[in-house]
């Protein structure tokens, strides 16, 4: 295994670049290796370096970013809290009781819109030097690896863009590393243009070889073939929604990705004729795993060995844990940072609307209510916690977790597939149910048999079903413009209807709903005001951001 390079082989890059950041924190943590351009790219190491450093900023650090600081929600649950089907408990930052309320302004949102930018272009700047040096290092790296080396700068200069394109749509595209001041004000590019270079970076590197056709962590964990598939499969599913709107041929282009992924047979569902509702389930497995070819992709973490540790774990349960004593009169948890609170607590709407028979809506496999401790006192919490992120170690010791956060799973990419082929017409749904059903069965779920716009409905559900707290909600509200109504207590199905009409949950906060109260202008974040002050050429903020 690979893994522990990316922990020690990381360096800050000090180059003159306009969106190049120096280290942030996380990066902090471990001993740096500081050089200058002039001095970079002349070693294996330096090169090996600046590939781990992808995985480590932009993107990916989006799992370590939170609002304003202190302990708030994680950059990740932002757009589950503006849907209002998660709420943040603690409720002590400006982003977050706005959304609530339904208070869309830049005054609100500016600050949060500029770390997600800002990281962004982080990701983008540190791709596209990777893409532009690593093939100048000839005498030094073979082609094999450079080619693999500036293949992955290209699925993480992908993997920001299309961040970038579903947060803000039009955005600035830059493609080459700033050495100089000249050149630095570039244009907004339209959305559709953005998606077209996003699928020209991956196709480029789904050509030949250059990607090991393997498992995520067979791969010690770097950039593989399927998951470049996957992400653009993932791309497709978007572009062919709103706002583009690329229709039935991208949605064509996405199913066809998705089965290239399952037709590799690197991937697999654990238990796929379906699990148990015990703690040896496939949902428990996918919490604790750093093995099975489910993941796809997962952001690593490692606090035991190198100080690098997940700290989902402290938003998962919430603060009246902190009262918790054993049968010895002993506290139970010492958090990393003293705190506890639930970040992401899912609405009861989404909760009550697992069937009774699903073993995701069961204890102990996405979500809990109860916990024993070692001397089996029993706990109940007041609110459920979110248990695919609970870490009792790490919560009993005062210390962040080990365990590693799905960005990608084997799930999707059958969701994606059954999604591209049903929303092609009638000829193509049997397929469609058929990986629609591979889900469902490992759930517990009879076969879903519905046509037309109910298998869609069907399939939406599903992906909230089974990824409600791997932060899919916001995107399919964008790309489809609906918002998931209760449809009867645990029937199993959800309504999802035009978000204008919606009933949006939690706006404001408590047992509320609200008619039409995020507007649609909401589903793009405002381009943050320091950015249109700094370049002139970003003209026009994006619509309805007064």
């Amino acid at each position: 295994m690979k893994i522990p390079n990316k922990y020690l082989t990381i360096s800050c890059i000090f180059i003159g670049s306009l969106f190049m950041s120096s280290c942030n924190d996380f990066l902090e943590e471990n001993p740096l290796d500081m050089k200058v351009s002039s001095q970079f790219w002349k070693t294996p190491a330096d090169a090996l370096s600046a590939v781990n450093g992808l995985y480590f900023g932009g993107v990916p650090y989006l799992h370590n970013i939170d609002v304003d600081g202190g302990w708030t929600p994680k950059a990740t649950m932002w757009g589950g809290v503006m849907s209002g089907l998660y709420v943040d408990k603690r409720k002590d930052r400006t982003f977050t009781n706005a959304s609530e309320n339904g208070t869309f302004n830049i005054e609100s949102f500016n600050s949060t819109a500029l770390k997600l930018w800002s990281e962004y272009y982080i990701g983008i700047s540190r791709a596209n030097f990777v893409i532009a040096n690593v093939p100048t290092m000839g005498g030094v790296l073979d082609e094999a690896t450079i080619e693999n080396y500036v293949a992955q700068g290209k699925f993480f200069r992908a993997l920001a863009y299309f961040s970038l394109v579903k947060d803000f749509g039009d955005v600035p595209y830059i493609s080459e590393p700033y050495s100089t001041l000249e050149g630095i004000y570039k244009e907004r590019i339209p959305a559709a243009e953005v998606y077209g270079l996003i699928e020209q970076d991956l196709l480029d590197i789904l050509e030949g070889n250059t990607l090991p056709n393997l498992p995520f962590y067979n791969n010690g964990a770097y950039v593989t073939k399927p998951m470049a598939q996957t992400l653009l499969a993932q791309v497709y599913l978007q572009w062919a929604g709103a706002p583009v709107n690329g229709g039935t041929a991208i949605y064509a282009k996405a199913a066809a990705m998705a089965k290239n992924v399952i037709s590799g047979g690197q991937h697999a569902l654990i238990h796929p004729e379906g699990t148990t509702d015990s703690l040896n389930s496939a949902y428990n497995i996918i919490k604790t795993t750093k093995s099975s070819n489910e993941i796809i992709y997962a952001k690593e973490y490692n606090q035991t060995s190198f100080n690098v540790g997940n700290s989902y774990a402290v938003r998962s349960i919430g603060t009246d844990a902190f009262q918790w004593k054993d049968a010895e009169d002993n506290t139970i948890f010492r958090p990393g940072g003293d705190v506890l609170y639930n970040a992401y607590l899912p609405c009861d709407m989404l909760l009550n609307s697992y069937h009774p028979t699903d073993i995701r809506g069961m204890e102990k496999q996405f979500f809990f209510r109860e916990y024993t401790d070692d001397t089996d006192m029993t706990h109940t919490l007041n609110n459920v916690g979110n248990w695919a992120w609970f870490d009792e170690g790490s919560l009993k010791n005062g210390r962040n977790g080990d365990y590693n956060m799905p960005i990608i799973r084997y799930a999707e990419v059958l969701l994606i597939a059954a999604e591209g082929l049903a929303r092609q017409g009638a000829a193509q749904e049997t397929e469609a149910r058929g990986y629609l059903n591979q889900v469902r069965t490992r759930a517990g779920l009879a076969d879903e048999l519905a046509t037309g716009d109910a298998l869609i409905q069907a399939i939406l559900t599903e992906r909230l079903h089974e990824f409600p707290l791997e932060f899919k909600i916001w995107d399919d509200i964008r790309r489809t413009r609906l918002y998931p109504q209760e449809d009867g207590l645990q029937s199993g199905t959800l309504n999802w209807v035009p978000l204008a009409t919606a009933n949006i949950q939690n706006k404001p906060d408590g047992d509320h709903t609200k008619v039409g109260v995020i507007p649609e202008f909401a589903l793009l974040w405002p381009i943050p005001l320091s950015e249109m002050q700094a370049n002139p050429a970003l003209e026009n903020q994006n619509p309805g951001w007064n």
